[in-house]
């Protein structure tokens, strides 16, 4: 699924595949280790001393990856973005 828009592109893509066995486990853990950072950005709210120790949010570090990925699409097909 995407949406285009002047200066603006959404991309989702929802993987539905079942994960192999070999990385199961790492994907539960991943699960519980973002669900920790959670609690503890939002115990942090408002104190930016405890918000910087943790450095980016998941949100941020996903954009950062997107839009790096977005400007060397655009730079390598200028036209297809007009």
């Amino acid at each position: 699924m995407g949406y285009t828009r002047e200066r603006l592109v959404v991309v989702v893509v929802q993987d539905v595949r079942e994960e192999p066995a070999e990385v199961s486990d790492a994907l539960k853990k991943g699960f519980i280790r973002r669900g920790h950072e959670m609690i503890e950005r939002m115990s942090a709210d408002g104190d930016e001393e405890a918000l910087s120790r943790l450095g980016p949010a998941p949100a941020e570090r996903q954009t950062q990856a997107f839009l790096q990925a977005a400007r060397l699409a655009i730079a390598a097909h200028p036209g297809a973005w007009r």
